[in-house]
Order: C-alpha cells, then structure tokens, then sequence
C-alpha cells in the first residue's frame, strides 16, 4: 500500500496537496466498526475488517509484484478501472467473503487479558489510524494500490495521470515505510484490544508476506527512480523513524 509517488508534480516549495478522499474514509471505516462493535455489545466488527483488509492485502501483494511485468501487459489492455475491478472486486472482496463466512469460528477464538493490556491496544489503534490518515493524506487513489508500479513513466501513466515523484512528504520525511509501519502496529493493537488470536496470527502471515514484498518493491523503486531513491534510502530508515524530518530538496537534488 506504499506506492512512492508523490501528491503533484509542481517544485519541492509547493506545499504538499492532501488527498481526503483515501485519508478520511480510511478514519471514518474505523469510527463506523468502533460505534457498531459498541451498539452489538461485543468486538465483531473491528476483528473482521481488520483481518479481512489486511489478509485480503497479504493475497494483492503475493499476485501482484511477483508477477509485475505480466500484470503491466494486462493493464495496458484494460486500464486503470480494470485493475481496480480485479483488485478490489475478485482479490479484495473475495478474500473479506471468505473470512466473514468462517468468522463464527476464528471470532471465538480469543483470550481473555487484563484490562490495561486493551487499553494499550485502544491507544495503539488510535495512533495508529492517526498516523495512517496522515500518511494516506499524502497520497491519493491513483497513488495507492500498486498503480505507479503498474504505470510506470510513459504513455499509460500520462494517459491515466498516474504521477510519478518520490513521495517525501508528511510521515515519508520521517521513515520510508509508514503505511506499513502503522499496518503492523495496527493489528497487533487490534489483537490485544479485542484479544482475538486470530488476528495475531494475521500480523505473523502479514510480517511474512512483507518480508518478500519488501525486496521486489524496493527493486522496482530503485529501477523508477534511480539516484533520488539511493540518496532516500540513505537518509531515511526502513521502519524506525529518524528524529528530525530529511529535506526533501536533499533527496530530490534542488
């Protein structure tokens, strides 16, 4: 979900456009499973789309970046609605139907923990969407999704306006990876406020599948974006965030 391209292509002294689009209904998902949970009197909601978004993620990833060339052969075809039909329609939707037919068995499958322990995962939840909006704020519905690495310079991604400028914006000045940073403690703070097992053993198949997914992206970033990517690589860490924001005029070279 850390497609890096940046918010427009005007000069680094532009200040940065937010997209609330994906931020805001990013937020609001979680308000709406928080006050059902609330009104049903147990945790339902929230466990199942955590597990649903994030696994349904886990099944993109493993289709979509091992076989990266086969899938910009197809879009060329097709274009950018079709890759979201088949993203979000066959893979996404199929994987959350799957899970919220067998969710009478795995929501069950839970512990029970001390009070403070669901407090520290609330306050993680809430970080962590927080820091999530910010981070989807700097990016927009044609920058998520594998689209950049779908489109990449050319012909398609100017006929589908898909930019193609490193992100070093918002939480991107801090670490490189915040979407995913924020996913892991996300579920692993979903895990211990609902105290559901099954989500821990998402964060153990999400870590998994990142650990590969990590590599052929960065790959391909290296590839896109060449000596702006080696200078990010060196100034910003992977997954613990730097104390001071790097200038992007540093990374960009103006």
């Amino acid at each position: 979900m850390a497609a890096h391209t940046p918010s427009s292509k005007t000069p680094t002294t532009v200040r940065a456009q937010w997209h609330h689009g994906p931020s805001w209904l990013w937020l609001l998902s979680f308000v709406v499973c928080v006050v059902g949970d609330a009104l049903v009197g147990r945790w339902t909601l929230l466990p199942i789309y955590v597990a649903a978004f994030y696994l349904g993620m886990v099944v993109i990833d493993l289709c979509t970046y091992p076989m990266l060339e086969r899938w910009r052969a197809w879009v060329r075809q097709r274009g950018l609605l079709g890759w979201y039909l088949v993203e979000v329609g066959l893979m996404w939707i199929g994987t959350a139907l799957l899970l919220i037919a067998f969710a009478p068995a795995w929501l069950n499958w839970t512990w029970a923990g001390p009070v403070w322990l669901q407090a520290i995962g609330g306050v993680g939840v809430l970080i962590s969407v927080l820091i999530g909006v910010w981070a989807a704020g700097q990016m927009g519905w044609k920058r998520l999704l594998f689209v950049p690495a779908l489109f990449p310079p050319g012909e398609m991604a100017e006929r589908y306006d898909v930019p193609q400028r490193l992100v070093v914006s918002g939480p991107y000045r801090y670490v490189r990876n915040p979407l995913y940073v924020t996913d892991m403690t996300l579920i692993a703070s979903t895990a211990l406020l609902t105290q559901n097992w099954f989500l821990a053993l998402t964060l153990v198949i999400y870590i998994a599948q990142l650990t590969m997914q990590l590599r052929l992206e960065e790959r391909e970033l290296r590839q896109r974006f060449g000596a702006q990517y080696e200078r990010y690589l060196k100034a910003v860490p992977r997954f613990i965030p730097r104390l001071t924001p790097v200038d992007p005029r540093e990374i960009y070279g103006e």
